[in-house]
């Protein structure tokens, strides 16, 4: 079985004992959405998630068993060892590895330059990344590398290209919703029943932060803040109640709650359609002006 591009979570719980200890995994939800993505566009797409697996050896027998053409690894500042010395695996097996994410984003020369990395995907990755697979593919033979938008190479001269910044995907509702088909759902789940009594997925509802603290890393989906619709939002939280049985979500967009008057729209949907559940999201408590604040008894 030989796939288009293997996208890979560099992962692993075994490897971190803080995390063992916490035990409430997340699934890598950026991943699927570029999976979903990518998938819609036609290609052939696997992932391989780390989070509860024991180490690289898996990773070797996921590139046998699959010989993907092309290897997507997402990176934070955290696990760019891993992810640099899975690349390197990937590129032994004769497959393209693109390097992707939030720490890509931030210094996509560091990766570029990585002799095992042969194109990093800045920024918002799904447009980008589409571009990118049918040029790799040879769907698009003609293209010259430094037209598409958002990526950073080396070229024939050694020199480092790092093109512009690909324009932000603006309506988010045409995004697929996240393939959570690709991965183990049922061991997440489990893990979080086990270890916390209730299960909590993510999820993501805006893209963007206006605010541009000066301590926060370059965020891939940059300055401009987008949501999707209140309806698209309740429509997918109604679906992870039935399927999964969930007690919980965690939104885990850059920041969140901006909009009263779209709480509001949620809050009036979620109820209208049985869609109310608990949530957290990633906002500092310290600002009194998050209108979220005021609806946390109507989600």
């Amino acid at each position: 079985m030989a796939i288009d591009i293997l996208l890979v979570n560099p992962v692993f719980l075994s490897q971190n004992e803080a995390e063992k200890e916490l035990m409430n995994p997340y699934f890598p939800l950026g991943l699927l959405y570029l999976a979903a993505f990518i998938r819609e566009k036609g290609f052939q797409v696997e992932i391989f998630d780390g989070t509860f697996l024991d180490g690289t050896k898996d990773f070797d027998d996921a590139l046998v068993r699959l010989s993907p053409k092309v290897v997507g690894i997402t990176a934070v500042k955290p696990n760019r060892e891993m992810a640099l010395g899975l690349a390197k695996k990937a590129g032994s097996f004769g497959a393209k590895v693109i390097l992707g994410g939030p720490d890509p984003t931030y210094k996509p020369d560091l990766y570029a330059l990585s002799p095992d990395v042969d194109f990093v995907v800045h920024h918002e990755g799904e447009l980008t990344l589409v571009e990118l697979l049918h040029f790799l593919l040879k769907e698009n033979q003609d293209q010259d590398l430094c037209d598409i938008d958002g990526i950073a190479f080396v070229d024939e001269q050694d020199e480092l290209i790092v093109t512009p910044r690909r324009s932000y995907l603006l309506n988010l509702d045409d995004l697929p919703l996240p393939a959570r088909d690709l991965i183990d759902m049922d061991q997440y789940l489990r893990i979080w029943r086990e270890h916390n009594g209730y299960a909590s997925l993510t999820i993501s509802v805006a893209r963007g932060c206006p605010y541009g603290c000066e301590w926060c890393q370059d965020a891939v989906h940059g300055t401009d803040y987008r949501q999707r619709s209140p309806e698209s939002v309740v429509a997918e939280v109604k679906a992870l109640k039935d399927i999964y049985q969930i007690d919980r979500l965690r939104v885990v967009d850059d920041v969140d709650g901006i909009d009263q008057e779209w709480i509001e729209s949620w809050a009036n949907a979620a109820e209208a359609e049985n869609a109310v559940i608990p949530f957290e999201a990633l906002n500092n408590l310290e600002r009194q002006d998050i209108p979220m604040l005021d609806t946390r008894d109507a989600l």
